[in-house]
């Protein structure tokens, strides 16, 4: 019950959106100097909710 207590403090608080921002900015910084190798990257979207099972393919 208390970490759901924090996430829910953080959450009212504000904390995520800033903590993406500052994520984001982080990230900005490290791309314009060119330490970031993406050829190992990945992204995925499993915290997107696919309405209607998208579109049909077959």
């Amino acid at each position: 019950m208390t970490c759901w207590r924090r996430l829910v403090a953080w959450a009212e608080a504000g904390v995520w959106p800033r903590l993406h921002e500052v994520l984001l900015a982080e990230l900005a910084e490290l791309r314009g100097a060119n330490l970031v190798d993406f050829s190992r990257s990945a992204v995925g979207g499993f915290h997107i909710r696919a309405l209607n099972r998208g579109p049909k393919t077959g």
